[in-house]
């Protein structure tokens, strides 16, 4: 069985790895995940405070297998999402 969620390899990827992502971000955030948008600043819009971003840093490292991201540098879910992927591809030849 094959699924695919997007024209090309990587677009399926990404919005798998998206769903993935929005799942953690709804969890760490305690946020309903039908209220999260790719457009939602982490801050502003979702309410990330320091305790939540260090309960998203933890749970992407654990569920993106040892990932680490700058939350810092990092505004949107989008923003987010993007550097997820690419770093889970980095290296790859896509």
């Amino acid at each position: 069985m094959c699924i695919r969620a997007g024209n090309s390899e990587l677009e399926s990827v990404k919005n798998l790895m998206g769903m993935s992502l929005m799942a953690v971000v709804s969890q760490a955030l305690e946020t309903e995940i039908d209220s999260i948008s790719e457009e939602a600043r982490l801050v502003e819009d979702l309410h990330m405070d320091r305790a939540a971003e260090a309960q998203l840093s933890a749970l992407i490292e654990e569920v993106f297998d040892g990932l680490q991201v700058d939350l810092h540098n990092t505004p949107t879910v989008a923003a987010l999402l993007d550097q997820v992927v690419m770093r889970e591809f980095q290296g790859l030849p896509l």
